[in-house]
């Protein structure tokens, strides 16, 4: 099944353009596979520092990301961010996983 797209507008400034149009012919890549990813790394960088000041737990930190909470506590271990043992959610997650 194909995922549903929706269209937004951007302003950016011309300076703003000549740098993403500069990597964009680095990469050879169109522009809108760059901007894509700009955001899923944006968006991954962003979660991880919002579960690091303690503001999202890490279950929600992966729903977020569209990835299972086993790899979200692989990125953080391999980003080197502490993991909060002590949330529900990760506690049930090892419970299901490994037992008691």
């Amino acid at each position: 099944m194909t995922e549903k797209s929706a269209v937004i507008t951007m302003r950016l400034s011309r300076q703003e353009l000549e740098r993403i149009e500069a990597l964009r012919a680095l990469e050879d890549v169109d522009r809108t596979t760059l901007l894509k990813d700009f955001i899923k790394d944006g968006l991954h960088r962003r979660v991880v520092q919002i579960y690091e000041k303690g503001k999202l737990t890490a279950s929600k930190a992966a729903e977020i990301l569209n990835i299972s909470l086993r790899e979200f506590l692989e990125v953080l271990e391999k980003e080197g961010i502490p993991i909060n043992w002590d949330s529900d959610s990760t506690r049930e997650y090892l419970e299901k996983q490994y037992g008691e």
